[in-house]
């Protein structure tokens, strides 16, 4: 839902674009310079956009690497049989939703390598995103930092954790 989202707003986006380059070319006294300035203040008018899916998109990917960690946990567990876990609920839905239609065809070891395989893609997609939050974050303060902290709301610096070298190196597989 959330790309599809996205996707809307790039589209409206290029929209307003395509429309303000079609009016500048047709009116006489325009520039080049007015129709960069007007690209500019789009882009960074999207960027809190932009910022806000990004987070909500880091939020569900948690969730649903909180999901996959429960799953695994249970899989890992040999106390644990099979047929409970069909019991299993997380954020009352199901944690083992194939089980209701399995019909004894359900391998702990093969739903164990694919929760595991399932882990690692989303925490490649997290750094991914929160690589992606830091640097449109990081250009919305470049470009206008008061606009851009009035957009986001209330910015200050005690909200914001200082860096650390080691987190930054572990962030870049280093």
């Amino acid at each position: 839902m959330d790309v599809r989202l996205n996707r809307l707003l790039n589209s409206a986006e290029r929209f307003v674009q395509d429309k303000k380059e079609l009016k500048d070319t047709n009116s006489s006294g325009a520039s080049a310079n007015a129709k960069a300035s007007g690209t500019k203040s789009d882009f960074a008018v999207s960027l809190p956009v932009q910022y806000h899916n990004i987070q909500s998109r880091l939020t569900e990917l948690q969730g649903q690497l909180s999901k996959e960690q429960s799953r695994m946990s249970f899989l890992e567990d040999n106390n644990t049989k099979q047929e409970d876990l069909i019991h299993i609920l997380f954020e009352n839905e199901p944690l083992f939703p194939e089980l209701a239609n399995a019909e004894g065809q359900f391998s702990k070891k093969e739903a164990l390598v694919a929760t595991q395989s399932g882990i690692r893609a989303l925490v490649e997609e997290l750094k991914k995103k929160e690589v992606e939050g830091e640097n449109i974050f990081s250009l919305g303060m470049m470009n206008n930092p008061e606009e851009f902290k009035g957009k986001m709301g209330d910015v200050s610096p005690s909200a914001q954790k200082p860096l650390s070298e080691t987190v930054v190196k572990r962030l870049l597989g280093g």
